[in-house]
Order: structure tokens, then sequence, then C-alpha cells
């Protein structure tokens, strides 16, 4: 196999890692993904990758292996308190680890919806970026490898994602359906959130190390303005308790203050660009 069809993935047994492994390997590349524990190996073999044993806060125990590799896609965060500081130690390493390259390293890197704030108008990649404080970090780590010698990057920025398994519904949704017996949002019955599928957002990436451009961001959305009452009430009979946007951040952590955000994206430039056709699932009374 050429280092053309190679690909690294962190969070390669992920929700949204799982999906771009198994895309990527239905069009025949050889991916390998990073694994934490035995049971992620295991997991990252079953999917057809191989597993390449490490962390990405010890980066320097498998950075090596992206030497016979075309591309890293970057999904993987550790969701603690040091994510941003581990995020940017990773990627000052790939950067070292690029220089030693005799062809630029393609770096797919994941972005949130949630960098971009609130906004009236319908959000585009050249929206004015105002992201909650948590995942600030993101945007601070993009910025430092952008420049970076023999570094081709490019950002994936999805919207809230959804499992077809899963009735389509986000998972926080689900989570809070099952600790409080009855459906919670965390404003009112009309709010609505953009949502894509994992498997159609997969498709997504794949496209952008296909066709994208260097330095280019690209937002996977297809719903755009999914209605969260409908959905759950597709689950559950149940009142909707709304306004709970305080009780998830003492819950689950501040970081949910995106889930309050007003949102309203658009992947016109994945569409015309990549030719990516975004998948719409809900019905039309939903």
């Amino acid at each position: 196999m050429s280092i053309s069809h190679s690909v690294f993935v962190t969070g390669g047994t992920g929700n949204i890692g799982s999906a771009i492994v198994q895309e990527l390997i239905a069009h025949s590349y050889q991916v390998k993904g990073l694994c934490k524990t035995a049971q992620s190996a295991h997991k990252a073999t079953q999917l057809g990758a191989t597993a390449v044993m490490g962390s990405l806060c010890e980066p320097q125990s498998w950075l090596s292996t992206l030497a016979d590799c075309r591309a890293i896609i970057h999904t993987a965060c550790t969701f603690d308190a040091q994510m941003g500081e581990t995020d940017a130690a990773l990627m000052r390493a790939i950067a070292d680890q690029a220089m030693t390259r005799s062809t630029p390293l393609i770096v797919i890197y994941t972005a949130g919806c949630w960098t971009y704030g609130s906004h009236d108008a319908v959000i585009t990649e050249t929206t004015p970026k105002y992201s909650v404080a948590d995942f600030r970090w993101m945007l601070d780590n993009q910025a430092w490898l952008r420049d970076k010698e023999n570094i081709d990057l490019r950002v994936v920025s999805p919207a809230n994602v959804v499992r077809e398994e899963e009735h389509y519904l986000p998972p926080i949704l689900s989570w809070e359906l099952q600790r409080c017996g009855h459906p919670v949002l965390p404003q009112g019955e009309a709010q609505t959130w953009s949502l894509v599928e994992r498997k159609n957002l997969a498709e997504l990436y794949r496209l952008v190390l296909e066709r994208g451009k260097s330095g280019e961001e690209y937002i996977g959305s297809a719903e755009h303005r999914a209605p969260l009452a409908s959905l759950l009430r597709q689950l559950s009979e149940q009142p909707i308790e709304c306004g709970q946007a305080a009780l998830w951040a003492e819950q689950y952590g501040s970081w949910t203050e995106g889930y309050a955000l007003q949102q309203v994206f658009s992947s016109e430039k994945a569409m015309r660009e990549l030719g990516w056709q975004p998948r719409l699932f809900l019905p039309p009374s939903v």
C-alpha cells in the first residue's frame, strides 16, 4: 500500500472516528488507529484498522508511525481540565515530526461548532468566531499549526453529531431522558440544533482528505434546523422540561453552555467545493 493511501486516525474507535475508519477502509485506504487500551485496540482491529498503542498525552511513543502515512485525521480529545494543553503539545509534536518528511503531512483537524458562538444569521466558514470558553483552544491550536512548514492543515467543523442507531437524538438528550425519566431541553421547546449523522460526516472527512484545500475549513451540517422537541416526542410522551442549561452545567460541566447557543449552519462550501451530499434524515412532519 502506497503512502498516498495510508491514513492515521486519532479517536478512531470513538463515535466520529469509527465511522471515519469504516469510510476510509471502504474506499481502499490503509488505516492506523491510535489506541490507549487493549479494548480499544480490539475494536480498531475489528473495524479493519491497524491498532497503534499510545495516548494523546505521550505522542513521542507513536509519532514515528506517521512517517509512512499521507495524513492524520484528528478527532480525539481527552475532555479533561488539561484538554487544551494536551492538544497544543500534540500539535507541536506533529509539527516537529512533519519536518522530517519529504512531503507535507496532511492534518485534518476537528473543530467544534461551538467555536463559532451564537449568531442570528446562518453560519458559514467566514462567520466570525466567538467560541465558548472551554473550546477556545481549538481555535488557538489551529492558528498555531496553520503556518507551520510541511503541514497541510485542513479543518472540519461538524454540527452536533448523531447516530442513526439512536434515532438521531443528540447524546445529551438521551442521557437526560435516562437520568430524569422525562425529556429535558436547555432552553425552550422552539429550540433547534444543526445536526449531522456520523456516517454522512465520515464521507465529508474522506472528501476533505481527497479534495480539500490547504488552510481551508469545511462545515458539516445536514439538518440545519432540527426541532429538538419533535425529536424528543418521538421517544417520550412525557412533558418536556425546559430551561435546564444551568443544571446541565452543574451535572456535566461548563462546556455544556454550547447547547444553549443560537446556531444554524450551512454546508454550501463543502457541497460546492468537495461534492459532499448532506443526507437529510428527519421526516417532513418533524
